[in-house]
């Protein structure tokens, strides 16, 4: 019998770091420089992603699912459009996504055409159902994401700090959120939760599509 859990509504929800940390978490994707940093699977997470550009992948009418973690250098620059193929071939005609990461950093002037390019790809390749929480505003902005299939939600923990010296803060509220992301854009279907309250459109219609 086919498990009928992933549905074409995927649950995002935002939790503090303590809630996060004591998750039971398996199936790491890391950061590699000569990998694409590609994983299918029925669970995945990735931390630590700052300049970089993070997400996933669900296909609910097979059952499938993907995340990927894709370094800001100049190797991924010239194979972005490698692996973007690579997403397609584990995951054949995936139906959403998610995208996350980014920053403006001038020692990084690569994060964010690399954003945007791996997001104009991807969202090509899915007719735009693709939820965006782009570009981190702070210099200390950082976020880490878990996926499990079972019960299709995105579980998501963005941290920053708004200077060198000044208190950590991890999205808790919408307006957390609006504080952490330039963009942020959720896709049809997709359901948005802040700890245990969802936003609905009529909270925040400017990013729901």
């Amino acid at each position: 019998m086919q498990n009928n859990n992933i549905s074409f509504t995927s649950k995002i929800r935002f939790v503090p770091w303590k809630t996060f940390s004591k998750m039971q978490k398996k199936n790491e994707i890391l950061y590699f420089h000569d990998t694409p940093n590609i994983l299918k699977a029925d669970e995945f997470y990735s931390m630590d992603i700052r300049t970089c550009t993070g997400g996933g992948l669900t296909k609910p009418s097979t059952q499938e699912a993907e995340g990927f973690h894709f370094w800001d250098d100049r190797v991924t620059n010239k194979k972005a459009n490698d692996n973007v193929i690579s997403l397609i071939r584990f995951v054949k005609n995936p139906e959403r996504g998610i995208i996350l990461g980014g920053k403006r950093l001038r020692e990084n002037p690569l994060s964010i055409p690399l954003f945007n390019k791996f997001k104009q790809l991807i969202s090509e390749r899915i007719n735009n159902n693709l939820t965006v929480f782009g570009i981190h505003k702070n210099a200390y902005g950082q976020t880490h994401y878990h996926y499990d299939k079972k019960t299709d939600t995105w579980t998501i923990c963005s941290e920053y700090i708004k200077s060198e010296k000044g208190p950590q803060r991890a999205v808790n509220s919408l307006g957390t959120l609006r504080n952490a992301f330039e963009e942020i854009s959720i896709a049809p279907g997709d359901r948005l939760f802040i700890g245990n309250k969802e936003i609905l459109p009529k909270d925040a219609p400017d990013i729901f599509k």
